[in-house]
């Protein structure tokens, strides 16, 4: 079932490459908002620290449009996320890349949308809330195919055949993962209820995930403030505001970083009472490919942290859709 969307995702992702190995590209940039930036990080987090060949950089899709950063040309890809296709700063940032000469690239549901009809390669990915697609279709999966696919133009090796494996059986892998931790996302829930204050922690490949529980799904979906915080930094400044009643999620990985959570994870547990830790070491990824455990780990995470903030929204009674501004106000 939808192997045709596979395949057509598995053909886009290998255009993207072509046109990479024929336009010697040298620098990265990831443009886009909120959410759709985060999911993009896995690009700029994992290209510099895995090949020597270009060099990488975020940036948020108005900022863009207004102060471009200087090296845009012919020898660059801008790569974009819009799920709709119609995110005005993102098609705004989109046609200034195109208009510089850049290689452009668009993650997008849209598929006839002002984004995909601007970028060179577009890239569909699916959601629907109702009848739900195979996680394999949704944008983390593919973003990670993307990404061991450009490596393995830049570095000329062959591991993107493992990470579709590995993204092939992420669903079951997430699904076993949230079962198990239901009972517990449930009891955060509980005591969370009326927290006013909930921080993220992470560091690593993980403070993508990190942000979007904070910014797409507290501070979005169920009106919570919450602020991400760099495990890192956390010991430089931020940590002076933490105390007793300071309620914070941690994350911890399997990548390299996972040391510089720790850290910070070790402190949370002598300083507050309402630390909830994440654990990638707790979980049961047996099924994926060995190498690529560290790399798909924050995706179950990922998961898990989303199942914790529905159970929030559950006793909160506060339905994860509910939206006072965002596609109801102009601005």
């Amino acid at each position: 079932m939808h192997e045709d969307k596979m395949q057509l995702v598995r053909t886009q992702i290998a255009a993207l490459c072509q046109a990479v190995r024929a336009h010697d590209i040298r620098t990265v940039y990831t443009v886009s908002c909120g959410g759709s930036l985060a999911t993009l990080y896995p690009l700029t987090y994992l290209i510099p620290r895995e090949t020597d060949r270009v060099t990488t950089a975020a940036f948020s899709s108005n900022e863009f449009v207004h102060d471009p950063p200087c090296r845009l040309d012919e020898h660059t890809l801008v790569v974009l996320n819009s799920q709709s296709g119609t995110t005005p700063e993102t098609v705004q940032a989109a046609k200034l890349a195109a208009q510089a000469g850049a290689l452009t690239a668009a993650y997008t549901t849209g598929t006839d949308s002002a984004i995909a009809q601007t970028v060179d390669c577009p890239i569909w990915y699916y959601d629907d809330p109702v009848n739900p697609y195979p996680l394999v279709l949704s944008i983390f999966p593919i973003v990670y195919q993307t990404v061991f696919g450009l490596l393995d133009v830049w570095n000329d090796t062959s591991r993107l055949p493992d990470i579709e494996q590995a993204m092939q059986t992420l669903e079951s892998v997430c699904k076993q993962a949230v079962d198990e931790y239901r009972a517990p996302a449930r009891e955060f829930a509980r005591a969370h209820r009326t927290e006013p204050v909930i921080y993220t922690v992470s560091a690593g490949l993980d403070r993508c995930i990190a942000y979007i529980l904070t910014n797409c799904s507290f501070m979005e979906s169920v009106w919570k403030h919450s602020s991400p915080v760099h495990a890192g930094e956390f010991f430089h400044g931020a940590c002076e505001a933490f105390g007793k009643e300071t309620a914070v999620v941690a994350f911890l990985g399997l990548g390299k970083y996972r040391a510089v959570e720790e850290r910070a994870v070790k402190f949370l547990q002598r300083i507050t009472d309402k630390l909830t830790v994440l654990d990638a070491a707790a979980l049961d990824l047996s099924a994926l490919p060995e190498w690529t455990r560290p790399y798909v780990a924050p995706l179950v995470l990922h998961s898990l942290a989303s199942e914790y903030c529905l159970q929030l929204s559950y006793v909160m009674g506060h339905p994860m859709s509910s939206r006072r501004y965002m596609g109801v106000e102009k601005y």
